[in-house]
């Protein structure tokens, strides 16, 4: 599975192996990736959403929460989760939590939003010759939790995210 610079694999019944490079320097890469000012400039929101909350603390034992909300202005998604390792600027493995609220549509039950994707997701980042290639697997509790996110479409947002970082890191200075 490909969707344009994104690649999408499933190594096994249980996770998903994203990888993309970025025509960028490792560093300038994992600070688009892990500085809380940087990641609503880039990462996707949805046509009516807005950002609602970006905080990181980008360490072991760290938490991060980021909050959309739809165009309604009620609580659309969460994303929560906490770091585990944190080896800069090459690997994170964290938690993540992932939550529809009633802000994203018709959604889950009752419309009160969907049951959480749990996942744990380790980010690897490798630069060769100014070119940096990002290996992200997420890995879920069951074959039917992984084929639930790949059946989401997920990979359309994240990519349209990763477009706008390339945007970003190409108007860096010391790209």
């Amino acid at each position: 599975m490909s969707t344009a610079g994104l690649s999408i694999a499933t190594p096994t019944d249980t996770t998903i192996l994203f990888t993309r490079t970025f025509n960028a320097k490792r560093p300038l890469v994992w600070d688009a990736m892990t500085n809380p000012k940087l990641v609503p400039s880039w990462m996707f929101c949805p046509p009516g959403w807005t950002w609602a909350e970006c905080e990181m603390d980008v360490r072991v034992g760290g938490k991060f929460r980021w909050i959309w909300n739809g165009p309604d202005g009620q609580l659309a998604l969460s994303i929560t989760g906490e770091y585990r390792e944190v080896v800069q600027p090459s690997r994170i493995v964290h938690t993540e939590i992932m939550k529809m609220g009633p802000g994203a549509g018709p959604c889950g039950p009752e419309d009160g939003g969907s049951e959480p994707w749990e996942l744990l997701a380790t980010l690897e980042l490798t630069e060769h010759h100014g070119v940096t290639t990002m290996k992200m697997t997420l890995s879920f509790g069951s074959k039917q939790a992984r084929d639930g996110a790949i059946a989401s479409g997920m990979e359309h947002g994240m990519e349209a995210g990763y477009k706008a970082m390339d945007a970003f890191l190409a108007s860096q200075p010391h790209n």
